[in-house]
């Protein structure tokens, strides 16, 4: 049995690796698949500059050097972010460092955002999930 970040120890292969993969809100809320842990989904992966860990695609504009994945998913967390209106004209830009992080055991099909709550000078969205996928095939190694 191997041990991942996410969950409880959760069976899987000794063959297996481990992969974390960031997936984008209008992803899901286009195209899906709706991540469930215990599910088989897969993605077009491309890595993220010098992390060890993944962006997830599912439709057009995805970079050419992606490569499709598929395996188990491990564990779900929905990343919220903080965003700030500044400038002249005002723009919604992210607070650097202010990510934080929610377990689930599925991902949400829609995902809260600017619309969903009172604007003030700072508001928290949920920009995405972040998965643990069990794959047979890592990419890129």
């Amino acid at each position: 049995m191997r041990t991942h970040s996410y969950t409880e120890p959760t069976p899987v292969e000794s063959s297996v690796e481990i992969l974390t993969v960031h997936i984008d809100m209008g992803e899901i809320e286009c195209c899906g698949p709706y991540p469930v842990v215990g599910d088989e989904c897969s993605w077009t992966l491309t890595p993220r500059a010098d992390t060890g860990r993944f962006d997830g695609w599912v439709h057009g504009g995805m970079p050419a050097s992606g490569v499709r994945t598929a395996g188990v998913v491990l564990g779900i967390l929905v990343v919220t972010t903080t965003y700030e209106e500044v400038g002249s004209p005002r723009v919604w830009l992210p607070v650097a460092d202010s990510e934080t992080y929610r377990r689930v055991a599925a991902s949400p099909r829609w995902f809260r955002r600017f619309g969903d709550f009172d604007v003030g000078p700072q508001n928290r969205i949920e920009t995405g999930v972040v998965v643990e996928l069990a794959t047979p095939c890592a990419p890129f190694r």
